[in-house]
């Protein structure tokens, strides 16, 4: 079933949602349409160069041929196998920039500057070596591009501890059955001081 206008009206959504729903939707149809087309190229190639290689086995100086096209074989091979390789590290590399709260308006461009010779994935082939080593890096390296407006929640710890060490005006000038204060003149002016340090905070 495709992803219409209709089912999407259907499920509630308002037109400006809807059409960026599809717009995104088209981009990624388009996109893997792209890869299909690219990989069934490089699959082709790989029959025609293999079927190069059959017809010349019995032919005048065969092994020679034979050798130089099994080489090209290989080595093209190994090219298709390096660029799935490098495509999945980008999309690691991606996913990391997100995690590190980069701006995804701001990923594409670092990708495109982005040297990945030394990235290598890990096992599973979904995440990379070393990522909290290069997580490090891209906070370092793109601080500019993360956002820094967090909103920090009340601290409800500090109020506590002001309270705790307030003292009431009674305390700050009391005296002793003599008539002297209790709290030397600079104690008095500290205790003051602090009171009002902690009414301004």
């Amino acid at each position: 079933m495709g992803l219409t206008r209709k089912f999407l009206e259907a499920m509630g959504l308002d037109d400006s949602k809807i059409s960026a729903i599809i717009e995104e939707h088209d981009k990624t149809v388009s996109g893997l349409k792209e890869l299909r087309d690219k990989y069934k190229a490089d699959a082709d190639k790989l029959i025609e160069v293999q079927a190069e290689l059959d017809s010349v086995k019995g032919g005048e100086d065969w092994k020679s041929k034979y050798n130089d096209l099994q080489k090209t074989f290989d080595d093209y091979k190994a090219e298709v196998q390096n660029e799935k390789t490098v495509s999945r590290v980008k999309k690691a590399f991606a996913k990391l920039l997100k995690d590190c709260g980069v701006d995804e308006k701001r990923i594409d461009a670092i990708e495109r500057i982005t040297d990945y010779s030394g990235m290598q994935l890990e096992e599973d082939g979904e995440n990379l070596k070393d990522s909290q080593k290069i997580s490090d890096g891209i906070k370092k390296e793109w601080s500019a591009f993360i956002p820094t407006n967090i909103v920090k929640g009340a601290n409800v710890e500090q109020p506590i501890q002001k309270e705790q060490n307030k003292m009431t005006r009674a305390e700050i000038y009391a005296k002793d059955d003599k008539g002297h204060y209790k709290l030397s003149t600079a104690q008095r002016q500290k205790a003051l001081v602090e009171n009002s340090n902690l009414l301004r905070n």
